[in-house]
C-alpha cells in the first residue's frame, strides 16, 4: 500500500467532524487555492510525515475506547484528502469495523479518486464552497463543474444518512442571498435540506 502525506493528526475532536469523538488527520496536497485555507501555512512549511496504514492505525488505535463508546472515529481532512482515496481504502480494510471513517472533502477531484471511497464504509462532509461557477472560480481558482459532477454520482449512490452538504459564506466572495442559492442548487440536485450546513468562513 502507498503511504499516506500527513500534514497532522488532532485528536479528541467533537461537533465539527463527524459524529462522537473523532481524530482528524490532515492529508497533503489539494487542487484548490482558496483565500481562507485554514492549513495554508502547513503545506507551504511542507510540514509532511508519510505514513504507512499500518502506522497510522497505531497512531489512532490509542483512541479505540473513546471511538467505541461514542461512535466516533477518524476524519480525513487536507488539503484535499480524495488526493489519497486508494491509501484511505485500503486503510478501512484494517480498522476496527466500529470506527466512523469519515472524508471532508471539495470534491475538486478527477473521478476515478472519488470511487475507491464510494464502498459505504465512509461518511463524507463536502464543502461545496459555492454552486455558482464563476464565484467557485473566483475564490478557488478553478471551475466547479468536476466537483458538481462529483457530488451528484455521491448523491445517488450514498445514503441520506452518510453524507452532509457545508456552503459557506465567504467574505468578499458570497453573501446571504449567494449561499440561499447555492442551497437552492442542491436541492435542486437531490441534497435534502436536513442534509444541508450553512456557515461562516470568517468568525
Amino acid at each position: 500500500m502507498d503511504k499516506f502525506s500527513v500534514l497532522a493528526v488532532n485528536r479528541h475532536r467533537m461537533k465539527n467532524d463527524g459524529r462522537g469523538i473523532t481524530s482528524l488527520v490532515a492529508l497533503a496536497g489539494c487542487p484548490l487555492a482558496c483565500p481562507y485555507c485554514i492549513n495554508r501555512e502547513l503545506l507551504a512549511a511542507n510540514c509532511i510525515s508519510h505514513m504507512t496504514g499500518e502506522e497510522l492505525l497505531a497512531k489512532l488505535a490509542i483512541d479505540h475506547c473513546y471511538f467505541l463508546y461514542t461512535g466516533g472515529g477518524v476524519t480525513f481532512g487536507g488539503g484535499e484528502p480524495l488526493l489519497q482515496s486508494g491509501q484511505m481504502a485500503a486503510f478501512a480494510q484494517l480498522v476496527p469495523h466500529e470506527w466512523n471513517l469519515t472524508i471532508e472533502t471539495s470534491l475538486a477531484v478527477p473521478e476515478d479518486f472519488l470511487a475507491p471511497v464510494l464502498s459505504g464504509r465512509f461518511s463524507f462532509i463536502v464543502d461545496i464552497k459555492a454552486m455558482q461557477s464563476e464565484i467557485y472560480q473566483n475564490y478557488t481558482g478553478k471551475e466547479n463543474a468536476q466537483a458538481v459532477r462529483n457530488l451528484k454520482r455521491l448523491v445517488e449512490t450514498l445514503s441520506y444518512d452518510s453524507y452532509v452538504v457545508k456552503v459557506p459564506l465567504i467574505p468578499g466572495y458570497t453573501g446571504k442571498s449567494e449561499v440561499a442559492e447555492s442551497v437552492e442548487m442542491l436541492k435542486e440536485l437531490g441534497v435534502p435540506e436536513k442534509n444541508i450546513v450553512t456557515f461562516s468562513y470568517v468568525k
